[in-house]
């Protein structure tokens, strides 16, 4: 592997989350928070807020504010980044975004002034609200991954982290940054800047004491349709192209797209990844293995 991995974590990249999360409306059905956590949300946001959120999309504007995040030189402290956020000037703006990107928002101003709204007020009405133990155990997660690194191959490393990703080597790419994260879960975030690649990968922490393991039993529920192990049984031959396995699933690009998401999700797939696109995906037997071995704990 050609580029340099690290993990790292900041309150301000969970509240960034949490905020791509109630932005994301295609994916409520899908998150582990479900449409309950965006339902109460919303019963205490101001109409103000509310409202500049409806006419915030997910667009290239949003993956330059992840860019600037990671770009700040501290990220412990929410307050500290926000304002470091508001203090810089247009002329700043441009030469911190610049070491990665060529192409910026039209209005740098008015931009800076919009995402410094949201932020301070989804942190003041939302995120600095939020139960403590998320950042936490985010922390500790953190922490366990970096004590983790050295003890395996980097690939390794990557794919046990994020639950089956494979980041390919590409022309310009030189680090990776994994970066967990709770309210997102089970999904991903991926963002591509050329040299830097930044993963917002779900950490599986749980704010419950659960008997039973939500990772076990995402696995096999997973395996609840007739299409998904015909998938995997597809896989096992070697690595597929998503229109691959469309071809020998005999069902439509739409449900494919779930039964993988349903199975990348569970750790039961490798996903292989080149800049932000998947290009193809293949049986992952640890995870199998993983599912089998938490079962049989569980029933002793």
């Amino acid at each position: 592997m050609e580029y340099k991995v690290e993990v790292e974590f900041g309150s301000i990249y969970e509240l960034l989350n949490s905020l791509h999360t109630y932005l994301c409306k295609k994916s409520y059905k899908k998150i582990d928070l479900g449409v309950a956590w965006v339902t109460e949300i919303e019963s205490t946001l101001s109409e103000e807020l509310l409202s500049r959120l409806k006419e915030t999309e997910l667009n290239n504007e949003w993956k330059m504010l992840n860019l600037l995040i990671y770009c700040c030189p501290f990220k412990d402290d929410v307050d500290s980044v926000l304002n470091w956020i508001e203090g810089l000037t247009v002329g700043e703006l441009y030469e911190t975004l610049s070491k990665y990107v060529k192409v910026f928002p039209s209005h740098m101003e008015d931009y800076r002034n919009r995402v410094v709204f949201l932020l301070f007020e989804w942190n003041r009405q939302y995120f600095s609200q939020c139960n403590p133990a998320i950042l936490s155990k985010l922390q500790q997660h953190t922490d366990l991954k970096n004590m983790e690194f050295n003890a395996l191959e980097t690939a390794d490393f990557v794919n046990k982290t994020t639950n089956g990703f494979y980041f390919m080597p590409t022309d310009g790419l030189k680090k990776l940054v994994l970066i967990p994260q709770y309210h997102f879960q089970p999904a991903n975030i991926i963002y591509c800047y050329g040299e830097l690649t930044i993963c917002h990968y779900a950490a599986w922490i749980s704010m419950e004491n659960e008997e039973i393991s939500p990772f076990m039993y995402r696995a096999i529920r997973s395996l609840g349709e007739k299409s998904r192990l015909k998938i995997l049984q597809a896989l096992s031959g070697g690595r597929k192209t998503f229109t691959e396995i469309v071809k020998h699933a005999g069902i439509s690009k739409g449900i494919v797209h779930d039964h993988i998401f349903n199975l990348r999700c569970a750790g039961l797939l490798h996903a292989y990844i080149e800049g932000e696109n998947v290009t193809g995906y293949s049986l992952r037997l640890e995870g199998i293995h993983r599912m089998n071995e938490q079962l049989f704990d569980y029933l002793k």
